[in-house]
């Protein structure tokens, strides 16, 4: 089967021709989360990147890129040392707050510094403090080789970034015909039997979004605006954990099909073409899940939502 042939096909074809989508294809492979952070002569500086990866263990080599557009770029190309800190799971409010431009980043975080200089977030799940060995072109992002002179690695799950949005880490459940294990320890577990449903039900909704014409991202943007309207992009992008580029690309798609306008300054409002196509989605959405949950009992049901509404709230939710 060819991927024209595919039902589920989103998009495809020449990148250049639609840049997002691209971007989007990209985020099909999960990554974790990092800030990258150097000291240079008027003090630290860092930046958010989810391009880390490992080269070689012998010797100890990593990469990392970044923008040619970045305001950081200059600075990390000066640099002589730098310092990845991969963020934990819980951390997700740095990556944002690292991603963004202007004020002091390290005034409001809790920081020390590590081998020349180089700057060590607290409560990540690892760090790496390194040495520039190279920089190569990457068409418009330049790749940084660094070798590895010290590192840490912590009690803590890592952030995953995946299909646009922050994620967790967590185990495989496996095929159906492996979770009938009598007494594995995680079966009472609940944030793993959270994470399985979820992914069941997820999984399953998505054709409902594409029958809309529309990403469970822009769907996402578009229920925030619906009771968060005036909100700036970057406020939509840290309450509802998607990555400030899968929100611009988002918002985007959104504003040129009608559905979403932009106030200035920076603010967004939900059009009324916004409410109906929300409206569909969310019928859908009932329809759905009046469907999956109608062979379950009513009050477990009731308990389950009050469950997680509490839970939501102590997060912030």
């Amino acid at each position: 089967m060819t991927a024209a042939d595919d039902t589920s096909l989103l998009h495809g074809g020449d990148p250049s021709a639609d840049l997002s989508s691209f971007r989007q294809a990209l985020g099909q492979f999960a990554t974790g989360v990092t800030v990258v952070a150097a000291d240079g002569e008027t003090g630290p500086f860092a930046v958010t990147a989810n391009s880390f990866q490992s080269v070689s263990l012998e010797p100890p080599l990593v990469l990392w890129s970044l923008r040619r557009q970045s305001s950081k770029i200059a600075s990390f190309l000066q640099a002589d040392h730098f310092a990845v800190n991969v963020l934990a799971a819980s951390q997700t409010e740095l990556a944002g707050h690292f991603a963004r431009s202007g004020g002091d980043k390290f005034a409001a975080c809790e920081w020390t510094r590590g081998l020349h200089g180089v700057p060590l977030l607290a409560g990540v799940a690892a760090h790496f403090e390194c040495a520039k060995v190279a920089e190569h072109d990457g068409g418009d992002h330049v790749v940084f080789i660094g070798k590895v002179e010290r590192y840490a690695c912590f009690d803590r799950s890592g952030l995953i970034f995946a299909q646009g949005r922050y994620a967790l880490a967590i185990s495989h459940p496996g095929r159906p015909s492996d979770l009938q294990i009598d007494g594995h320890p995680r079966d009472d577990f609940f944030l793993p039997l959270l994470a399985r449903a979820y992914a069941y039900l997820a999984g399953a909704f998505s054709e409902h979004h594409s029958a809309e014409g529309v990403t469970t991202a822009e769907s996402r943007v578009l229920a925030f605006l619906a009771t968060g309207s005036g909100a700036s992009a970057e406020a939509i992008a840290a309450r509802t954990f998607l990555g400030e580029n899968t929100v611009q690309d988002a918002l985007a798609k959104l504003i040129a099909g009608g559905h979403v306008a932009p106030r200035p300054p920076g603010a967004l409002v939900i059009t009324e073409s916004g409410l109906a196509l929300l409206g569909r989605i969310t019928a859908r959405a009932r329809a759905f899940e009046a469907e999956k949950l109608a062979d379950l009992p009513p009050e477990d049901v009731a308990a389950t939502r009050r469950v997680l509404r509490e839970l939501a709230a102590r997060g912030g939710g």
